[in-house]
């Protein structure tokens, strides 16, 4: 027993020391693999020399940058990567990833000491507009390159053409002002799988496409709004045959879909070519992209029919065929394949056909699109009536767009959807006359349009609180009362179109944060100082529409931070007063639109001082009176200008020919998109298009003075507004000649110069509505149209016709010499008394500092009258004193 006792505390004693050996051996190699470690990432002292000096380049300060102390490794440095085995550099990234902290400043050739740099990002950076270095194609062992949105200009270097190895070369998004003369340099990016050139002129690359051609291993291609000058039908042979990626968004190839696109159809996965100007129709050979994902062929002119076979393509999950002029009825298969023998969905989750010529049955097909997220099909003409059990399997739709066509919606009042939609368009479908009850459990809408859908009710409270998110509400040109509740805790509501309804009662508060606010044509009223409220220092305003109302009151001095507004329209109310000065501060307005109101007091020479941007200004049907500032004449972007119905007198300034649009100096402004703009948001995108492209987005350019006592002549200024279409002078108190050269009125369809004081005879010009009824109440006013004869023996001169043209002194000569003729325009009264008082005060003083006697004499007359007035005062005080000491003795 004692031998086996002490084998075993051998035994022990021989594992224990076993066991530290081996703890040993462990440290020991722990200790050697973190100095193998430490020494196998270290970062190389002239690269990390080279990248300081590249962050003296910048000037902002920035977190990134925190890390990057001298003497301390750089391979740990924010941003910086290195290789494992060879130390090197390998990784540069300093993006930024928020406009918060945006890095600012310059880049320098240090980055030439990093050799085996081979991915750079450099996005988001602001490079103050300096042209990308030559330099960068020197890297030649960059597989990855990102220069986008990082303010660069100038001319892409084709230096960049040396990196043989590169993979992905981005520089897209730099505010349009970079510029390639042409491609050959991609010739020697022979490994290049990405390239995104998206917002680079390439207005000179015309052989752009046999460039791209040389790429074959392409993955990636984006030339978004690249101004192209073209796009070739077809190549002797496609390389690019491994092309996933194709967006020519936003170029004006005015063409054909091309073959060759065709030729790549069994690789491409997303396919965009929208607002390319496209013409002809779909190939039929498109149902054979069976790998297509997304295909965009939206806002072009696609005529013809949806091809029947697009249902082939079986793995479509977005189709856009938006704005097109595409006829015939939506095919019976899209939405469906056909799978051994069975149909079934397809992969289809988006559709967008809006703002085409379809027709047919929408009832009929709605069943196969049950799986669609979303579904638009506004402004077509399909037809249907429209019930809950054609949507009752819907239960993932979340965008549904149904406005524009012939149909009847007529749910159950107690139908509860199995979707929650986020959008929902069904303006002019039949919706009414009650208030569609079954949006009560719509709890998550976004954007709302139920404009013009035949409703004749109250508005349900519950509405008001329907979803914390709403965003856009159009409830517009219904029949819709009662009043409004206070909307100001509404945060998330910034577009809101009441207009064309029945609403009463007070304007309530609005949401801070609204952009467009319309409740024209409705029966608010009292003020409309609620609407201060919105006009916050940080408001962010750009429509406000509150015409044809009963509103009343001063206008309300609170437009000081309308910095934003772009279009204000307060016509046919009740308002009163004159114009609030801090008016002034709304800069960027378009539109003024005051007519029809109780306005009163002279029209204030700010208005073309201050608001230049106008294009639309109308006062009339008011009570303004005085004259014409010639300070409107600085508003050269106006075209229609509407001061009818007023009390103004003076003459009309000669100025007017400072109107540059009217004249045709100037292109008209872009009056439409800058409304809308700022949304970011389909639908107002969709609005802008339907304006500007089918209806023609035009003001009808025009000049308004009639009914008022305006005197003098016609200026012959006028004459050069040659972009005119209406002009109307009746109705005041204008004397002399028509001017001889109206006819040069090129575009002018409306003249009316009737009931004026005008004399002689009537020029010669070509003007459709050429009638006597242009010229009546003009007593002195002879020949053609007017049955009146000049008399030969009254022959009626036009000097300054037969001198020439008008003196031509550049726009700011009219202005000018308004301005000094200024005082002309001045009442007689004020100048009478500016004569009387100079003539007065100088007559009397001159005597006395000339003629000394009389000069004495006065001064000797006023120091006695002094002295009697002080001897009176003293002795009537005396008396008064006594009078009271006397009442207070005797009480």
């Amino acid at each position: 027993m004692l031998v086996f006792l002490i084998m075993g505390s051998k035994f022990c004693e021989l594992l224990t020391m076993l066991f530290t050996l081996l703890s040993f051996l462990v440290v020991l190699g722990n200790e050697h693999s973190w100095a193998v470690a430490a020494q196998k990432v270290q970062c190389i002292d002239g690269e990390q020399e080279a990248l300081l000096m590249f962050k003296e380049g910048f000037t902002s300060p920035s977190s990134r940058f925190s890390s990057w102390i001298a003497g301390e490794d750089c391979c740990k440095w924010s941003g910086v990567g290195c290789n494992n085995r060879t130390d090197h550099v390998i990784t540069l990234d300093l993006h930024s990833s928020d406009s918060s902290g945006v890095l600012k400043g310059q880049l320098r050739n240090s980055l030439l000491g990093l050799p085996y740099l081979s991915y750079l990002d450099l996005s988001l950076i602001d490079f103050n507009r300096m042209p990308i270095p030559e330099f960068i194609g020197s890297l030649s062992n960059l597989k990855y390159l990102n220069l986008s949105n990082a303010n660069f200009k100038g001319i892409v270097p084709d230096h960049l053409g040396n990196l043989s190895s590169l993979q992905s070369l981005d520089l897209s998004g730099n505010s349009f002002s970079l510029k390639a003369n042409n491609l050959d340099w991609l010739s020697g990016l022979s490994s290049l799988e990405v390239l995104d050139l998206g917002g680079v002129d390439l207005s000179n690359a015309v052989n752009w496409l046999h460039a791209i051609n040389l790429l074959p291993s392409l993955n990636e291609l984006s030339f978004f709004s690249c101004q192209l000058p073209n796009l070739q039908q077809s190549l002797s042979f496609v390389n690019f045959t491994s092309l996933k990626v194709l967006d020519l968004s936003y170029n004006s190839f005015h063409s054909t879909i091309p073959k060759c696109l065709i030729e790549s159809s069994h690789t491409l996965h997303y396919l965009n070519l929208t607002r390319c100007q496209l013409q002809g129709s779909i190939p039929d050979a498109f149902v054979n992209f069976t790998s297509l994902t997304v295909l965009d062929f939206s806002y072009n002119n696609l005529q013809g029919s949806i091809p029947h076979y697009f249902g082939n393509m079986t793995s479509l999950v977005v189709l856009d065929l938006t704005f097109n002029s595409l006829e015939g009825s939506i095919p019976p298969t899209l939405g469906l394949i056909q799978e051994q023998q069975r149909i079934k969905h397809s992969p289809l989750r988006e559709l967008y056909l809006s703002y085409n010529k379809l027709n047919g049955s929408l009832e009929k097909i709605l069943p196969q699109f049950s799986e669609l997220v979303v579904l638009e099909v506004a402004s077509n003409s399909l037809q249907g009536f429209i019930t809950e059990v054609h949507l009752q399997n819907f239960s993932s739709l979340r965008v549904l767009d149904l406005s524009g066509n012939q149909l009847i919606l007529n749910m159950s009042s107690n139908w509860t959807p199995a979707f929650q939609l986020q959008t929902l368009g069904l303006n002019s479908c039949k919706l009414g006359p009650r208030f569609p009850q079954w949006l009560q459990k719509q709890t998550k809408i976004v954007n709302i349009d139920l404009s013009n859908s035949s409703i004749s009710d109250t508005v349900p409270d519950w509405f008001w609180d329907l979803s914390p998110a709403m965003q856009i509400l159009d409830l517009s040109f219904n029949r819709l009362g009662g009043e409004l509740p206070d909307l100001s805790s509404k945060a998330s509501l910034i577009t809101l179109h009441l207009n064309e309804n029945v609403f009463s009662g007070y304007l309530p508060h609005f949401p801070p944060n609204m952009v467009s606010l319309d409740v024209a044509g409705n029966e608010f009223f009292g003020p409309i100082s609620t609407i201060c409220d919105t006009m916050n220092e940080h408001n962010a305003l750009l429509i406000l529409i509150l015409g044809e109302n009963h509103l009343s009151g001063h206008l309300p001095d609170c437009w000081t931070y309308g910095k934003s507004l772009r279009y204000l329209d307060l016509s046919s109310n009740n308002f009163s007063g004159e114009l609030p000065q801090s008016l002034m501060n709304c800069i960027n307005l378009s539109d003024l639109v005051l007519a029809e109101n109780a306005l009163s007091g002279r029209i204030p020479a700010w208005l073309g001082e201050s608001l230049q941007n106008l294009v639309v200004l109308q006062l009339d049907s008011n009570v303004f009176e005085g004259n014409i500032p010639w300070q409107l004449c600085q508003l050269k972007y106006i075209m229609v200008l509407s001061l009818s119905s007023n009390l103004l007198s003076g003459r009309i300034p000669r100025c007017i020919n400072n109107f540059q649009v009217l004249a045709e100096k100037e292109a008209e402004p872009s009056h439409g998109y800058y409304l809308y703009r700022r949304y970011a948001k389909v639908e107002l995108k969709k609005v802008m298009w339907i304006d500007s492209q089918r209806h023609g987005l035009h003001y009808r350019k025009s000049l308004d003075l009639s009914f008022n006592s305006l005197t003098e002549e016609i200026p012959r200024e006028i004459t050069e507004l040659i972009g005119l279409v209406n002009l109307d002078l009746s109705f005041n108190h204008l004397s002399g000649t028509i001017p001889c050269d109206i006819g040069s009125l090129k575009s002018l369809e409306h003249l009316d110069l009737s009931y004026n004081n005008l004399s002689g005879e009537v020029p010669s010009f070509n003007l459709s509505a050429n009638t006597a009824l242009v010229y009546a109440g003009n007593r002195n006013l002879c020949g053609h149209p007017l049955q009146k004869n000049c008399s030969i023996n009254e022959p009626f001169e036009y000097a300054e016709c037969r001198s020439g043209n008008i003196e031509q002194g550049g726009q700011s000569h009219g202005i000018e010499e308004e301005d000094r003729h200024g005082f002309d325009d001045m009442p007689t009264f004020y100048i009478s008394v500016a004569i009387g008082f100079f003539t007065g005060f100088w007559g009397f003083w001159a005597i006395l500092v000339l003629k000394k006697s009389w000069r004495h004499a006065y001064f000797r007359c006023v120091g006695n009258m002094g002295d009697k007035i002080y001897v009176f005062a003293v002795v009537y005080l005396a008396r008064l004193r006594r009078k009271f000491q006397r009442e207070k003795a005797s009480d």
